[in-house]
């Protein structure tokens, strides 16, 4: 099944923050090592400083087609792993497939959702005890973009 991906420029949103423009590098220290979520290992204590990290090379791919918005969803999403106020990295240039987190124009407005497809209709998931939405069959969806990945927020 073709998912229609949306090419028409649209007035930005409140919760757009526009497109990510790329001007020069800024890198960060990165550990050499990773944390670990269960018991830390001692024998990784210690930092290079030559390990560095551009968030940008790692969180966007294509930045003429990447946009940042603000994710304004309740705990609809919260089973995905995206809370309400996390940034949500949105690459445009990405073709949708089932099983992809996207953004869609729904009734005037974006909206994140699970993508899937069931026989031959689309079907945009939520978390549990958030009802799905079932697109009509003579609905055309507009899949904006597809959610890259998201920067939740702890503080």
């Amino acid at each position: 099944m073709h998912i229609p991906v949306s090419n028409r420029p649209l007035p930005p949103p409140p919760t757009l923050l526009g497109p990510v423009a790329v001007l020069t590098a800024r890198t960060l220290p990165q550990l050499g090592t990773r944390a670990a979520c269960g018991f830390p290992s001692p024998a990784e204590d210690f930092f290079r400083e030559d390990d560095r990290l551009d968030l940008n090379e790692r969180l966007i791919a294509n930045p003429p087609a990447t946009f940042l918005m603000t994710a304004d969803c309740g705990g609809s999403m919260l089973d995905y792993g995206i809370h309400d106020g996390d940034l949500l990295i949105v690459d445009r240039s990405i073709s949708p497939r089932p099983g992809h987190t996207v953004v869609v124009l729904w009734e005037g407005g974006f909206v994140c959702k699970k993508l899937y497809v069931r026989g031959q209709r689309i079907v945009l998931a939520s978390s549990a005890g958030h009802p799905p939405i079932v697109v009509p069959e003579d609905l055309e969806l507009e899949v904006w973009g597809v959610v890259r990945s998201n920067v939740h927020f702890h503080l």
